[in-house]
């Protein structure tokens, strides 16, 4: 899954920005997997990841952008001489060498991604489009991650968790990522597969260590920055508590629901999306169909019934991301050379 993840990355790229080139388009996938691993504590896209000059690159992803494949039509650059100064021995000569270009042979498939992860690509492809790539790799380098390694060395993934300042500094260029979901996700999720490991039932006394963790996540909980989305918590609360009581099979699964929407909401307000991207309406709309799937879960783990609907179920995640999909595409087509209460 990592390696269609990273597929339709670079595909989804390339189709929203023409004119992407090989730096960017590495850097597209470091910081999409930084942010996702500050946020869920392991990456998106890429598995291995290795100290470049230009900053971290993720092996596959070198490759694919190297030479074409069966996804990506690939032109390396051409260096072209051009007349230099005269020296003693005549008139020297230096290379110039124009960028990658790169043409997607399949449409990507943005159905392997969450509403989340969508919202993810969208939002560091959008920032990178007004910065250019020496300060794209620049911005990598003030990271321990590219600092303490040598060229060609592999960064282990865990050195991917950025200290505060790390984080500060990220946010201070403009990327998302630290916040109550932040603290959320990376708590919630490895609790969830201890829980659903565990001998079931569980004991009370379990189950009162886990609802004091829910309990200060309520009490955390950023209002009124994500008042939107608080019901939606809510009710994804009520089902957790329920799973614990009846099936704790259900909490990775649940978790990873709860982890995603919220993840989504809080970026697109903390990106400033409304109303740029997404609608104040749209947004409630969002919240208000999550909640009612987080309800309906509760009472199917409550009925002891298998948890079969999908994370975008009833169409209200796709309707909001893809909407910001077509008009990013839309516009990178018209500037290429061709066109919880």
């Amino acid at each position: 899954m990592h390696k269609q993840k990273l597929i339709n990355a670079l595909l989804y790229a390339v189709e929203h920005d023409r004119r992407i080139g090989r730096t960017k388009l590495l850097k597209f996938i470091f910081f999409v997997d930084l942010i996702y691993y500050n946020q869920r504590g392991t990456t998106l896209c890429g598995t291995t990841y290795i100290r470049m000059p230009k900053g971290p690159a993720e092996a596959a992803a070198f490759q694919l952008t190297f030479e074409p494949s069966a996804y990506l039509d690939v032109k390396a650059p051409t260096a072209k001489a051009y007349p230099g100064r005269r020296t003693s021995g005549g008139r020297s000569r230096s290379r110039n060498y124009e960028p990658y270009v790169y043409r997607p042979k399949v449409h990507a498939d943005l159905s392997l991604f969450t509403s989340y992860e969508r919202v993810l690509l969208w939002t560091v492809l959008q920032w990178m489009k007004f910065q250019k790539a020496d300060h794209i790799s620049g911005v990598t380098h003030q990271f321990r991650l590219w600092k303490e390694f040598s060229d060609g060395e592999e960064i282990p993934l865990e050195r991917f968790q950025l200290n505060p300042t790390e984080l500060a500094y990220l946010e201070y260029c403009g990327l998302h990522t630290d916040g109550f979901e932040r603290t959320f996700c990376t708590e919630i999720l490895p609790l969830s597969t201890e829980v659903a490991g565990a001998l079931h039932p569980l004991k009370a006394e379990r189950i009162a260590t886990v609802e004091e963790v829910l309990d200060s996540f309520i009490a955390a909980y950023p209002l009124p920055a994500l008042e939107v989305f608080y019901d939606a918590y809510l009710a994804w609360d009520d089902a957790y508590r329920s799973t614990l009581r009846h099936n704790p099979s259900h909490a990775p699964a649940l978790a990873a629901e709860g982890c995603d929407a919220l993840c989504f909401v809080s970026h697109v307000v903390a990106t400033k999306m409304i109303p740029i991207v997404y609608s104040e309406e749209q947004l409630q709309e969002f919240c208000d169909t999550t909640e009612r799937r987080f309800n309906r879960e509760r009472d199917a783990i409550t009925r002891d019934e298998p948890l079969s609907l999908p994370p975008d179920s009833d169409g209200e995640v796709p309707a909001l991301v893809d909407m910001a999909m077509r008009i990013s595409r839309d516009l990178a087509c018209s500037e290429s050379p061709a066109g919880r209460r």
